[in-house]
C-alpha cells in the first residue's frame, strides 16, 4: 500500500492570508492538486478552528471541505 504525504498549512497562516481571497486560493493551490485554478473557496469559522468549503467553477455543493483546529492551549475546552 502506497502511502502519499499530506503537506497541512498552518492555521495562522490561513488566518493571516484571509483579508486577501486570491492570495489565499494561491497558497492553497500550493498544498492542494486538486484545488484548479477557476475553484472558489468559502470560509466558515466556529469555536474551535475554521472550515475551508472548495466549489467548483459552477458548482452549489463543496467537493471538498477541510477543517483546520486551533491548537487544544488556544480554547476553553479542555478548562
Amino acid at each position: 500500500m502506497k502511502y502519499r504525504l499530506l503537506k497541512i498549512p498552518p492555521i495562522k497562516t490561513i488566518e493571516k492570508l484571509r483579508k486577501n481571497k486570491d492570495e489565499l486560493c494561491e497558497y492553497l493551490r500550493d498544498y492542494d492538486s486538486s484545488f484548479k485554478p477557476t475553484d472558489s473557496i468559502e470560509i466558515l469559522d466556529f469555536e474551535y478552528g475554521l472550515k475551508i468549503l472548495y466549489y467548483h467553477k459552477d458548482g452549489n455543493k463543496p467537493y471538498k471541505t477541510r477543517v483546520y483546529l486551533n491548537k487544544m492551549g488556544d480554547t476553553k475546552l479542555l478548562r
